[in-house]
């Protein structure tokens, strides 16, 4: 009936108690600010964070983990015929970030989402040492690690239900990043994500824009599908959109959890995208 789920980002760490009853709960909630020194892996400070975390933790309990979008790296490959083995579309993804990354993805654990309706695949790639510390942490602690999410992924499998087939945008904000994704007919398009500033309202639709060219949108009107969860930098994101009068925003909602408010919370809302 309880359970853990966990966030992680370069400067930041989030662990939420969840209780399931007649309203999913947040009975307990744990937040940490973390500086990643120079010449050190990016997540290793946060790693550390979340072991002060997990001290206070009650063990047994299953642990769900979100990495933060700036320790992920994501490629879209063409999708392989029905039946292709699992091992197969892997070499092919590991090969796509290689022809990229070059070497270091040697050290990286490649994984490929199941095949989708469409005519593309998502792959992502995390530092294998990050995985390896997650899971000696969670039994060091006595943790059932249930699963480890890109927080791209476990965004938008949440909301997923409610894009609609026609071309859509997903904008999905963490601290000082935006993540773009371009789909249509179910099938992906294009995942670029980038570093902003306080300005990044006024930013978005030139970076929306500039995606669209490069995939030769030229003349699309997707929907845009804003995962703002802070009110007001939500309101001023549309209110940007509303000005220009050219695309149709939408607010994704997600499954409402007892204590927790995405406007006075919003530190929490990555672990809590695993909810579904």
């Amino acid at each position: 009936m309880e359970r853990y789920v966990a966030s992680l980002a370069p400067e930041t760490v989030s662990l939420v108690r969840l209780r399931a009853g007649f309203k999913l709960d947040a009975s307990e909630t744990l937040h940490a600010e973390c500086i990643a020194p120079a010449n050190t892996k990016p997540w290793a400070a946060a790693v550390a964070e979340l072991e002060k975390l997990l001290m206070k933790s009650q063990r047994g309990l299953s642990l769900s983990i979100v990495l933060s979008n700036q320790l992920v790296r994501y490629r879209l490959i063409p999708a392989m015929p029905p039946l292709t083995a699992a091992d197969k579309v892997l070499t092919v993804a590991t090969h796509c970030f290689r022809e990229t990354y070059g070497d270091v993805v040697n050290d990286w654990l490649v994984r490929v989402n199941p095949l989708p309706d469409g005519d593309t695949l998502i792959a992502s790639a995390v530092d294998s040492g990050l995985i390896a510390a997650l899971e000696l942490l969670s039994q060091q602690y006595g943790c059932r690690l249930q699963s480890i999410q890109p927080y791209l992924m476990s965004g938008f499998n949440r909301i997923r239900h409610q894009i609609k087939a026609t071309a859509s945008c997903y904008v999905q904000l963490e601290s000082g990043r935006i993540t773009i994704a371009l789909m249509r007919d179910g099938a992906w398009h294009s995942i670029a994500g980038c570093g902003v500033g306080r300005d990044w309202p006024e930013q978005l639709p030139a970076l929306i824009t500039r995606e669209m060219l490069l995939v030769g949108w030229q003349h699309e009107q997707p929907i845009i599908y804003l995962s703002i969860p802070d009110t007001t930098q939500y309101a001023a994101a549309s209110a940007t959109f509303a000005a220009s009068a050219i695309w149709k925003t939408v607010r994704v909602t997600h499954t409402a959890v007892a204590g927790h408010a995405a406007s006075q919370h919003q530190c929490y809302s990555m672990a809590l995208s695993v909810v579904g």
